[in-house]
C-alpha cells in the first residue's frame, strides 16, 4: 500500500480538541461529553479484557484498552460514556455502534463493556478497538460447534475509529476504501489501494497527517 501526502489544511475555523480538556471523572451520557459536565469520579482501577481473572493492571502499565472496575465494590463499570482517568480518556466500546454513523451499526466487538483510550486527538478523536462485522460473526458463530465459535471470535481486527465530536459520530475505519472516503472529507490525498485490507500501521500514520 502507497501513502500519498496529505493536503494542508486551513486550521483557522476547525474546532481543536484535547484529552487535557477533560477533568478527571464520569461523563455519563454523550451529551455529558460534549458538554464537559463532569461526574465525580468513584475511584476505579484498570483490569485487563483478556483472561478469566481479569487482574488490575499498574497505573505505570500503558494499555489502551480496559475493563474498569470501581474500588468500593469490585463490579465492571458499564453505564458511562466515557472516562477521564489520570491524564487519560476511555470511552465505552458499546457507543461505537450505537453512535455510528451509517454503514457501521454492525462493526462490534466481543467486549461492549470495554473502555478504549483515546490514542490521538485534534479536529476529532482517535482510538482503536478489535471489531467485526456482526453479520459475519453470526454467520461464523451458526455453522455450530467449537469450530464455528472459535472462527467467530477471531474474526474481531484492530481497528481504527474517529469520534467526530461535533457530528457526534463514530466512524469505524474498516477497510482501504473507506478510509479513502474519510480522508476525502478532510481534503487529503486518498491511498493506493492494492488490496481491500489496510494495516493499522498505515491508518495511525496517515491520521497524524490530518488531525492537528
Amino acid at each position: 500500500m502507497i501513502t500519498t501526502n496529505a493536503v494542508g489544511l486551513d486550521h483557522s475555523n476547525t474546532s481543536m480538541y484535547a484529552v487535557s480538556d477533560y477533568s478527571d471523572g464520569f461523563y455519563v451520557t454523550l451529551e455529558d461529553f460534549i458538554n464537559k459536565k463532569v461526574t465525580k469520579l468513584n475511584p476505579v482501577e484498570r483490569r485487563a479484557i483478556v483472561g478469566f481473572e481479569k487482574k488490575i493492571i499498574p497505573k505505570y502499565v500503558i494499555v489502551d484498552h480496559v475493563f474498569l472496575y470501581t474500588v468500593a465494590d469490585q463490579m465492571k463499570l458499564t453505564g458511562v460514556f466515557a472516562v477521564s482517568l489520570d491524564g487519560n480518556l476511555y470511552i465505552q466500546q458499546k457507543n461505537f455502534r450505537k453512535y455510528a454513523v451509517k454503514g457501521d451499526k454492525n462493526e462490534e466487538g466481543n467486549n461492549p463493556n470495554s473502555y478504549h483510550k483515546v490514542l490521538q486527538a485534534g479536529r476529532f478523536f482517535y482510538l482503536e478497538a478489535e471489531l467485526a462485522n456482526s453479520w459475519s460473526k453470526g454467520f461464523a458463530y451458526g455453522s455450530g460447534g467449537a469450530v464455528g465459535g472459535a472462527i467467530g471470535s477471531s474474526m474481531n481486527l484492530l481497528k481504527g475509529i474517529v469520534f467526530d465530536i461535533v457530528k457526534k459520530e463514530f466512524n469505524v475505519l474498516k477497510d482501504c476504501k473507506d478510509f479513502n472516503e474519510f480522508l476525502t472529507i478532510y481534503q487529503a490525498e486518498n491511498l493506493e489501494c492494492r488490496n481491500k485490507k489496510i494495516d493499522i500501521v498505515t491508518v495511525r500514520e496517515n491520521i497524524n497527517k490530518i488531525i492537528k
